[in-house]
């Protein structure tokens, strides 16, 4: 696995090496990787509904931890070490094997940490997973997160055609929110893009963000997406969203998150 270098995340004299940070921190490579292999961690889902007729299209798949750090500073620290991919692959085999359970509930959206992809086995290690699935693949989906810019998007293409040739819908995650937006736009093979929350929201209120949201949701026809969107918190930017045209709706306003029940 690739190991980037990880900042010092404490300043106790005794502590001198990730292996003597305490097993129960979530934000050093240790403590992250136990809290995933002994599933301290509760699985949330939370529905993406049809614009049209507000059926649910599918649950996507969160974690919440059971710590007082915020989330993004838990998953951050797991993307500098590689640890993200334990989760991810983690998450992966839970989905597999909710479905193979149930194969009538609803579709699964399971994320893909951009950092994943620099792990030199994550790939053979998702492909053992899924070929454990024993329904039909439209069942799992796959969202590419954007929080981590990859350097080399060659194996992350190779392996995103590899899962859609095998019958699974792609959605980059997170769109607008940072500067790989617009690289895994170009590069990456996607049925769906989610746009970002904050976009979304900055959209309803600024006419210059507007003009561009609108912008970006004109590649429909030409890219052959749909579109998410995410962080729908109100009913009036509900229905912004879709005066504005998106094909699904996601957030508070719609639904909130609720444990998954295995």
């Amino acid at each position: 696995m690739l190991i980037k270098p990880m900042p010092k995340l404490y300043t106790n004299p005794d502590i001198q090496s990730i292996s003597d940070l305490p097993i129960s921190d979530l934000q050093t490579e240790l403590g992250f990787r136990t809290h995933i292999s002994e599933k301290r961690h509760t699985i949330m889902r939370q529905p993406v509904i049809c614009a049209k007729d507000f059926s649910i299209l599918h649950h996507e798949w969160l974690v919440r931890f059971d710590s007082d750090t915020g989330l993004d500073h838990i998953l951050r620290p797991a993307e500098i070490s590689g640890a993200i991919s334990d989760l991810d692959l983690s998450m992966l085999a839970q989905a597999v094997s909710a479905l193979n359970a149930d194969p009538d509930r609803h579709a699964i959206a399971v994320n893909l940490s951009g950092a994943s992809f620099t792990d030199p086995v994550f790939e053979r290690s998702l492909l053992t997973l899924l070929a454990k699935l024993e329904t039909k693949p439209a069942k799992l989906l796959f969202e590419l997160t954007e929080t981590w810019d990859l350097k080399d998007l060659r194996p992350a293409v190779r392996l995103l055609n590899i899962l859609r040739e095998r019958g699974h819908s792609l959605c980059l995650d997170d769109v607008g929110a940072g500067a790989a937006s617009l690289r895994y736009l170009r590069a990456f093979p996607t049925d769906w893009l989610k746009i970002d929350g904050d976009f979304v929201a900055g959209a309803a209120s600024c006419s210059r963000e507007k003009a561009v949201l609108k912008a970006v949701l004109g590649l429909r026809g030409a890219l052959d997406v749909r579109f998410i969107a995410e962080g729908i918190e109100s009913e009036p930017l509900r229905d912004f969203a879709l005066k504005l045209g998106f094909d699904a709706l996601q957030g508070f306003a719609i639904a909130a998150p609720e444990p998954e029940i295995s």
